[in-house]
C-alpha cells in the first residue's frame, strides 16, 4: 500500500547513518529516497482525498479538464510560439507519442552520426539537440495525422482493472506515470480505449486477460501491474521503461515466471551485475 511504502521510506531515512551528507554517492542515494519519499506522499494524499471527500476529487478532475487550452501564434518575425495546458489522462497521450516519435529521430541521428563519424558518436556529435529533436517530432505528429487514412485505426488508451485480493486492501486509479486520478474522469474515455482485466489473486500473483504484448506477453503484462516502477528502491522510472529481470538469475536455476520477475530500468539492471541486486519494493 502506498501508507506501508510511505512508512518504510521514513524508516530508512530515519536510519540513515550521519555521514551519508558527508559521502557524495551516500548523499545522492539519500536525495533519491526523498524524491521517491516526495511521490509516495503525493499519491498517498491524493487517494486520502478520494476517500474523504469523493465528490470534491471529481470535481477537481474535472477543474482540470476544464482548464485545457493550447495558444499557438505567429510572432512579427515569423517564429511561431506557443503555450500548452492539458489534462493527466490527454497529457499522457500527447506526451507518450512525442516521446516516441522522439525516439525515432534519436535512432536516425544516431546512425547517422556513426556512418558520417565511422564510430560511436556522443550526444554532442548529433546533428540536432533534444529540444530541437522534440520540435520535429511534433511537427511530425501534424505531418502524420494530415496523411492518415480516414478509415485507419485510431490508437486508444490502455485501461487496466485490478480486481480480487490487491483491490481490497490497495487503492490504484492513477496513470503509468503515477499521477491519481478521480475514477469518474475516465468515463468519458471508456467508448475509446481498450479495457485489461488483471486479477490478483493472494501472494501478488496476477492473471492477465489475453492481449498481445511482446517479450513473454502476459507474464510480462502481469509484472508490470504488480511492479509498476522499477523496482529499486531509489528509482521511480515507469514501468513502460523497464525492463523484466529475473531475481534468481536464469543461469543459476531461476524460473521465467511471475515470481522471479522483477521491473528494473536499464540502468539498475545493468547495475546489479556490479553488487548485490537492489532489494524489491512494492510500491
Amino acid at each position: 500500500m502506498e501508507l506501508d511504502a510511505l512508512a518504510d521510506a521514513i524508516d530508512r531515512l530515519a536510519d540513515a547513518p550521519p555521514q551519508a551528507t558527508a559521502d557524495p554517492e551516500s548523499l545522492l542515494a539519500l536525495e533519491s529516497q526523498l524524491a521517491r519519499l516526495d511521490a509516495v506522499v503525493v499519491r498517498a494524499a491524493a487517494y486520502w482525498a478520494q476517500l474523504a471527500d469523493p465528490d470534491g476529487a471529481e470535481e477537481r478532475d474535472e477543474e482540470r479538464r476544464a482548464g485545457r487550452d493550447v495558444q499557438l501564434s505567429e510572432s512579427f518575425g515569423g517564429t511561431w510560439l506557443g503555450r500548452l495546458t492539458l489534462d493527466p489522462i490527454s497529457g499522457s497521450i500527447v506526451a507518450a507519442e512525442l516521446e516516441r516519435l522522439e525516439h525515432e529521430l534519436f535512432d536516425a541521428d544516431w546512425a547517422d552520426a556513426r556512418q558520417r563519424l565511422g564510430r560511436e558518436p556522443r550526444t554532442d556529435d548529433l546533428t540536432r539537440a533534444g529540444g530541437q529533436r522534440r520540435a520535429d517530432a511534433l511537427v511530425e505528429m501534424a505531418t502524420r495525422s494530415r496523411t492518415m487514412p480516414s478509415d485507419g485505426r485510431r490508437p486508444a488508451p490502455l485501461f487496466s482493472v485490478l480486481v480480487g485480493y490487491e483491490t481490497l486492501r490497495d487503492r490504484v486509479s492513477k496513470l503509468a506515470s503515477g499521477t491519481v486520478l478521480a475514477p469518474g474522469s475516465l468515463a468519458r474515455w471508456i467508448d475509446r480505449a481498450d479495457i485489461e482485466r488483471a486479477v490478483f489473486a493472494p501472494g501478488r500473483r496476477v492473471e492477465v486477460s489475453v492481449r498481445a504484448r511482446l517479450f513473454t506477453g502476459a507474464t510480462r503484462r502481469a509484472i508490470e501491474l504488480r511492479d509498476r516502477a522499477c523496482t529499486h528502491p531509489c528509482c521511480e522510472e515507469p514501468a513502460h521503461s523497464c525492463e523484466v529481470d529475473h531475481v534468481i538469475p536464469f543461469a543459476s536455476g531461476g524460473g521465467t515466471t511471475q515470481e522471479n520477475g522483477r521491473l528494473l530500468c536499464g540502468f539498475h539492471n545493468r547495475l546489479r551485475n556490479d553488487g548485490p541486486p537492489p532489494a524489491v519494493v512494492a510500491t
